[in-house]
């Protein structure tokens, strides 16, 4: 099983556009997606990474794609083995 690991970027200009196209506030945004309006405002500062999850919410409340508003950034894959592989037992 593989697991990826790196880094959600916000591309803050895209994301605060989408934003205000939609007629949101930072506020507004924020009672949607159950964040706080401090998030959504160092978001919107490129000083805040989201989580996958938070990402998600914030592409369905903006009706927009993850590649529209977030990158990804230094992802690596790693192998991870699983137990009964090391053991013989597959």
């Amino acid at each position: 099983m593989s697991k990826f690991s790196g880094l959600i970027l916000v591309k803050v200009d895209e994301f605060t556009r989408t934003r205000i196209v939609k007629g949101l506030s930072q506020r507004e945004l924020a009672q949607q997606v159950d964040y706080s309006v401090a998030y959504v405002s160092q978001l919107e500062r490129g000083m805040r990474h989201p989580s996958p999850q938070a990402a998600r919410q914030f592409c369905v409340a903006l009706g927009a794609k993850f590649d529209d508003l977030f990158c990804l950034c230094n992802v690596h894959k790693s192998e991870q083995t699983n137990v009964k592989e090391m053991d013989g037992n597959a």
